[in-house]
């Protein structure tokens, strides 16, 4: 083939191309125009709005009874006495008012503290006789008189377990309470 026949042959395909270009552009504005007619078109009204608002209602609501339900027993002040038994030894006798995931919050707290009893001797050339007596104690009785709940550290706790119901503990509680707020002990 001759040079010439090469060259029309190259222009026909640079002219072809070019015209499919332009035909594209021509496409394209006019896929512009039917975006810009879409994009002014109001939406349909429809209930989908409306379906993710009762949706994330249902859902709170879910949440909320949940909670309330697994953390009932938490917000419910405990009433019955319990023995909690420190990792020191000590010992107290209290209603478990609060717990969190680092400390437990005690009211109504009691503890038992040893002191002298003199016990007179009988005879005359007797002596006196001096005895341990275990006495219950009711916090805020102190020098410092503490007040409000005894918080406790939950790594300090060794056990804690409900008090009888026919304990001398709780019976000497239950006098102590019935006392009044000058005599207890």
């Amino acid at each position: 083939m001759t040079n010439k026949k090469i060259n029309s042959i190259a222009e026909d395909l640079a002219q072809e191309k070019i015209s499919r270009s332009r035909s594209a552009r021509a496409t394209s504005k006019d896929d512009l125009m039917d975006f810009d007619d879409f994009v002014a078109r109001t939406p349909k009204k429809s209930g989908s709005k409306m379906w993710i608002f009762i949706l994330l209602i249902i859902i709170i609501l879910a949440l909320a009874g949940g909670l309330l339900f697994f953390s009932k027993d938490k917000l419910v002040k405990e009433t019955r006495f319990k023995t909690v038994v420190l990792d020191t030894g000590q010992v107290y006798f209290a209603k478990v008012a609060k717990e969190d995931a680092l400390n437990i919050f005690l009211s109504d707290v009691y503890y038992i503290q040893t002191e002298q009893q003199v016990i007179p001797a009988t005879e005359e050339d007797g002596e006196d006789e001096v005895k341990e007596v275990p006495v219950l104690i009711k916090r805020g009785q102190e020098l410092h008189q503490p007040s409000g709940w005894m918080q406790v550290n939950r790594d300090k706790v060794v056990s804690i377990e409900e008090i009888g119901a026919n304990s001398e503990i709780l019976k000497e509680i239950e006098r102590q309470a019935q006392l009044p707020a000058a005599t207890n002990q």
